[in-house]
């Protein structure tokens, strides 16, 4: 099966697999969850892209008034919905959180929709980062945040990076962007966004940075 016009087809297929992979860095992901959290705030309405199986749309359902996880595989939103369902049933109050099987671009989001946009491990398999950066820009309020963490792909060794886009091209992968951490700034400033904060939370990788931008 070759994914690479319709990558759908790979999120579902390794569905199951991916939902049942645990969190690689536990530590690591818990100390970032608890910083995000200082820039929420009751009154934030969130949109989450490549929301997956929607752990972070429901740690920080908590800190937040509305969070909106999207994603484009269908089966990773099922589990997204099985797994709400059950902490709904241990008590956890996660009645703000909702997932839609929809891209960034979906014209039902209109400008001024959000005070955060999330963005982990999905922005290196978009071809425009620019478009993305400014459909993002449109949907923050003014003094939004947009807060991603992305696969540097470019920032890691070329022989890798090359296989890794050689094998998304001839559709086995989906495609995937070689992205830098410096293009991802530079193209932040470029939209209108000012990094605010830069930090890297995982010890086991150099080029993974969250960062954290305001809409100017």
């Amino acid at each position: 099966m070759l994914f690479k016009k319709s990558p759908e087809k790979f999120w579902n297929l390794i569905a199951s697999k991916y939902a049942a992979s645990p969190v690689p860095d536990r530590p690591s992901y818990e100390t970032k969850i608890q910083k995000l959290k200082n820039y929420l705030t009751p009154d934030k309405v969130v949109l989450d892209i490549g929301c997956g199986t929607g752990t972070q749309c429901r740690d920080i359902a908590g800190n937040v008034k509305q969070v909106t996880g999207i994603d484009i595989s269908h089966k990773l939103l099922a589990i997204a919905e099985q797994r709400k369902a059950q902490q709904i049933e241990a008590g956890r109050q996660l009645d703000n959180v909702e997932f839609l099987q929809t891209s960034l671009f979906d014209e039902r989001f209109a400008p001024y929709s959000f005070d955060v946009v999330m963005a982990f491990y999905v922005l290196h398999f978009f071809e425009d980062i620019e478009a993305v950066f400014q459909r993002i820009h449109d949907l923050l309020k003014p003094n939004g945040l947009f807060i991603s963490e992305t696969v540097c792909l470019g920032d890691k060794s070329k022989l890798s990076g090359k296989l890794l886009r050689i094998a998304g091209h001839l559709g086995f992968l989906p495609k995937m962007n070689l992205l830098t951490t410096r293009q991802l700034e530079q193209v932040l400033d470029k939209t209108g966004f000012n990094i605010v904060d830069k930090t890297r939370f995982s010890h086991s990788s150099d080029s993974e940075f969250t960062l954290i931008a305001k809409k100017l």
